[in-house]
């Protein structure tokens, strides 16, 4: 009975803390990594990219995207080259959630933070779906969650032939911040990142809430990202 509900649990929860272990995860020996003449946030998008890690960044500001940084990691374990790198901006900490490595912030978004725990009744990933279109019907169904009057959503997409596709499931009363586990977690995603400072983040339509953090293989590269987040700072 054990063995069945455990394996019960693995295959439901699809994180990567079924699949190694949280912690043992972060002490392996990082790759070394050197950043110049880029922000914290960007930083750290990179280093995670470089070490396979997937991240969720929760705080940006014009400091962390802007504000130039040297970074020089050798010998280094995945863990302390996180501590480092955040050491570099103020009120950072982080944490391992669902497989995935969440930056923190003491000043922070109380709304996003509840928003992004908000439980979603039922999400569908329809077969073939791409991750950036499974994370705007997320996006939406969050909506629908936070104002019932609401009647429905609807646009398109406009998405390349390397567009990266999403595992198909019905999941039922998971938070948000489960499901974007699930995208990333089931895409070639590298994770998600908050659109901007505290102060915009939860409303609509005037800074959203997050972007998921996805390149094509071909063109590797944040500065699409950042650009639209900077919009908003």
């Amino acid at each position: 009975m054990f063995m069945v509900s455990r394996a019960i649990a693995c295959g439901f929860l699809f994180f990567a803390s079924c699949l190694y272990g949280q912690d043992n995860s972060l002490e392996r020996p990082a790759s070394d990594f050197d950043s110049k003449g880029v922000g914290l946030t960007e930083a750290l998008l990179k280093f995670s990219h470089q070490q396979h890690l997937r991240i969720a960044v929760e705080y940006v500001d014009r400091e962390s995207t802007d504000q130039p940084m040297i970074v020089n990691l050798q010998n280094k374990t995945v863990r302390q080259g996180l501590d480092i790198i955040l050491s570099n901006g103020h009120g950072y900490s982080w944490r391992l959630r669902n497989g995935i490595v969440e930056i923190t912030n003491s000043r922070g978004s109380k709304r996003a933070d509840k928003q992004l725990n908000m439980v979603i009744p039922v999400f569908k990933v329809a077969d073939g779906e791409t991750a950036k279109m499974a994370s705007v019907t997320l996006w939406w169904n969050l909506q629908l969650t936070l104002d019932p009057k609401l009647k429905g959503y609807g646009g398109d997409i406009m998405e390349g032939a390397e567009a990266s596709t999403v595992k198909p499931a019905v999941l039922h009363n998971r938070t948000v911040r489960e499901i974007l586990a699930y995208i990333v977690f089931n895409s070639r995603a590298d994770g998600w990142i908050v659109t901007g400072p505290p102060q915009c983040l939860g409303f609509t339509p005037y800074c959203g809430l997050w972007f998921l953090i996805e390149s094509v293989p071909s063109t590797r590269s944040y500065e699409l990202l950042l650009r639209d987040i900077r919009k908003n700072l």
